[in-house]
């Protein structure tokens, strides 16, 4: 499949650039998807975060570096991305256990991480429901946050539990009162990070308040509140049901390890929206393309 050759390619651009500097940016223009979609994808599918797996990658090399070479450790760190041999010395230890001069003087026990591919595989073992729908545009209101791509998974949690304290939270309930329309719940959408602008992206947390159809009568956001317009496109809707967070992590490896690769289609570069609804009942909508050969 296209989207499995752009994951590899990926893989193969952070190979031949682990001694020199690695753009995010160049990451999103080869997978054609946001760094953050990207981040997640990878996440799922390789059991590590990308930050992790490369330098996992660079601590792999740098021990290998300072074992067939007699450069300076500081040149050999600084070439890995380190600014610092304080850095340096503190990462080669959690990775290693040793600390990076002890290569050179004594026999150690290095970890290596190895280059990672990705292939199609059909395990035939999960059950997952979903549906497929050409769904008309249609309008987020809620609040947005501006964050770091990197930082997105820490800060998520953060943006939800602040929302439940300072009565945003309640303000949206009372506004999906109103307005019931799908995409229904409380939602949480990931927006932005594309090529070009990969280091930040918004992330909402809203209700739906138009759908692009003429007997839909959309609902005034609040002043304070700001609208994200999606377009019309082919969503993959699937249900999450159960007990977070594991509902939502199952549903997004089972999607991306066994349903994506499988299907016919590709990602869209759209923002990913996860459904909040009650009694642990949950959705994830994804928008998907055909694959074109």
């Amino acid at each position: 499949m296209e989207w499995i050759k752009r994951v590899n390619n990926v893989v193969d651009y952070i190979e031949e650039n682990l001694d020199k500097e690695i753009s995010y940016d160049k990451i999103a223009e080869i997978a054609v998807c946001s760094v953050y979609n990207f981040q997640r994808m990878f996440s799922y599918i390789a059991d590590q975060s990308l930050s992790e797996y490369i330098r996992n990658r660079r601590l792999t090399l740098a021990a290998f570096h300072i074992f067939n070479s007699k450069e300076n450790i500081i040149d050999i760190a600084m070439k890995y991305g380190y600014t610092s041999q304080d850095a340096f010395t503190r990462a080669f230890r959690k990775f290693h256990g040793v600390l990076p001069s002890k290569v050179r003087t004594e026999v150690v026990s290095l970890k290596t991480c190895p280059k990672i591919s990705f292939q199609i595989t059909i395990k035939g073992g999960n059950h997952m429901n979903y549906q497929i729908e050409q769904w008309p545009a249609f309008t987020i209101s809620g609040i947005r946050k501006r964050i770091e791509t990197e930082k997105a998974f820490q800060i998520v949690p953060q943006i939800w539990e602040t929302a439940s304290r300072d009565g945003t939270m309640k303000r949206l309930f009372e506004l999906w009162s109103q307005a019931d329309m799908r995409p229904v719940g409380l939602l949480g959408v990931s927006a932005g990070g594309q090529w070009g602008d990969s280091e930040e992206m918004d992330y909402y947390l809203g209700v739906t308040t138009h759908v692009g159809v003429p007997e839909c009568t959309k609902i005034i956001t609040p002043e304070d509140m700001v609208e994200l317009q999606l377009p019309k496109a082919t969503w993959v809707i699937i249900e999450a049901n159960g007990a977070l967070p594991d509902s939502i992590q199952n549903t997004y490896k089972s999607f991306y390890t066994e349903w994506l690769p499988n299907s016919g289609y590709d990602l869209d570069d759209l923002p990913v929206i996860e459904c909040y609804l009650q009694d642990n009942r949950q959705e994830v909508w994804i928008a998907i393309k055909p694959t074109f050969k």
